[in-house]
């Protein structure tokens, strides 16, 4: 599958330069909620996710309700953090930790679609364009705020720097702005007057709250990272794509037009996801930008998990976003390892469908047949820890294509 993506910048605070941006910002573009909202009834998200629904508790029908918490207890959107985002988990093509992938079936989201969700995440997840610091500060004059707060005494927005300083007589212990959190700045629960969950006086205006256009304006530039002004991009990608290559290589390639300060490149790989090791390097082609590519050989059946590391000179770094690649296989894999297994320690199950299923049940049984313990088994790599089995010969059975059941026997020991 080839992966064309569109303009991308992974520093947060910044803003991206990208065509087809609804929100321009000092000649700065990025994107909001309703450019998310348009791909995600592009790829008919719409037909689980809506309120009501009974597939699942979640939908983005208003902008409130993409944050609701899931039965899966991990946030589907991580302001600033779009690897740690569930929506990014289930939308990008490797197995998912919670439910089910999405869109359903063997369908993809491309990727242009989805680096601009990955983009607006980075940015806080914002509902409309985000403002920056002299619009923030523009609207808190016009607001009287600088009545109560001008003195040495209190809190000030007179600069930049100001904003984020408690004044010593505080008694609050909320900070005044907590970057890509404004449900937790003391800054926000003022002038949105939740008046059970602050401390000191709501901020008013001739006794009235601010508009709702400039409460929305004030949240979103907090959960952007409260962003001083639009800064120029250090790296600008202008392409990112992985390709399969025949199910025995996958073709890696990215170009920049902009690096500033940008030392080098590391391809990060992962078979699992979640532990990345460096892959290649590749100095950084310089102010100009340049194209890379590398192509993995020898590579492992099932998902094939790359990001890449941002190294700047001062050896500061960040993070891509992931992309996944897999590799088929043609006959089902389940293996277990390591053998013997310990009890009480991690042991890891590596299953691989003919047919893409993304979890099945699994059993663990003794000599007799009696099922000592269960888990569910997602599509690739799988860690588990036993407990309170006995030392001896077990089997571990999960269920194929056919309905036939798979069997593997390994060895249990005590420590």
């Amino acid at each position: 599958m080839y992966r064309l993506t569109i303009a991308c910048a992974f520093i947060v605070g910044i803003f991206y330069n990208a065509k087809g941006q609804s929100c321009d910002i000092n000649g700065k573009k990025h994107y909001d909620f309703q450019d998310v909202t348009l791909i995600l009834d592009k790829n008919q998200c719409n037909s689980c996710h809506f309120k009501g629904s009974q597939q699942s508790n979640w939908s983005y029908q208003s902008y409130s309700s993409v944050f609701i918490e899931t039965e899966c207890n991990t946030p589907v959107i991580n302001r600033g953090k779009p690897n740690e985002s569930l929506l990014i988990d289930k939308l990008n093509g490797g197995p998912t930790l919670c439910g089910n992938a999405m869109p359903l079936g063997q369908n993809k989201i491309n990727d242009a679609d989805l680096l601009i969700i990955e983009n607006w995440i980075e940015f806080g997840a914002p509902e409309y364009c985000i403002p920056v610091y002299e619009e923030v500060r523009e609207i808190l004059v016009s607001n009287k705020c600088q009545g109560c707060h001008s003195d040495h005494n209190s809190w000030s927005f007179d600069t930049y720097a100001s904003i984020f300083i408690k004044p010593n007589s505080s008694d609050c212990s909320d900070p005044e702005i907590k970057e890509f959190s404004a449900s937790e700045s003391l800054l926000y629960k003022k002038i949105a007057g939740q008046t059970g969950n602050i401390c000191g006086e709501v901020m008013l205006v001739d006794n009235n709250r601010m508009s709702e256009s400039e409460i929305t304006k004030i949240r979103d530039w907090i959960n952007a990272g409260a962003p001083e002004f639009a800064k120029a991009l250090p790296v600008t990608l202008t392409l990112f794509t992985t390709e399969n290559i025949d199910n025995q290589e996958i073709l890696l390639m990215w170009k920049t037009t902009s690096e500033v300060n940008t030392s080098h490149f590391i391809i990060e790989y992962s078979m699992d996801g979640i532990h990345y090791s460096a892959l290649k390097s590749f100095p950084g082609a310089g102010s100009s930008g340049g194209t890379y590519t590398f192509v993995h050989e020898n590579v492992n059946v099932g998902f094939n998990y790359y990001r890449l590391q941002i190294v700047d000179y001062d050896n500061s770094f960040n993070y891509s976003p992931i992309r996944v690649e897999r590799i088929n296989n043609n006959d089902e894999i389940l293996r277990i390892y390591p053998i013997p297994a310990m009890n009480n320690e991690t042991f890891t199950i590596e299953w691989y469908p003919i047919d893409g299923r993304e979890k099945v049940r699994v059993n663990i049984m003794d000599i007799t047949g009696k099922i000592c313990q269960e888990y569910i088994l997602n599509n690739g790599l799988n860690s588990y820890t036993f407990q309170h089995l006995k030392s001896g010969i077990y089997y571990i059975s999960v269920e194929d294509y056919n309905f036939q059941r798979i069997v593997r026997k390994f060895v249990v020991l005590e420590r």
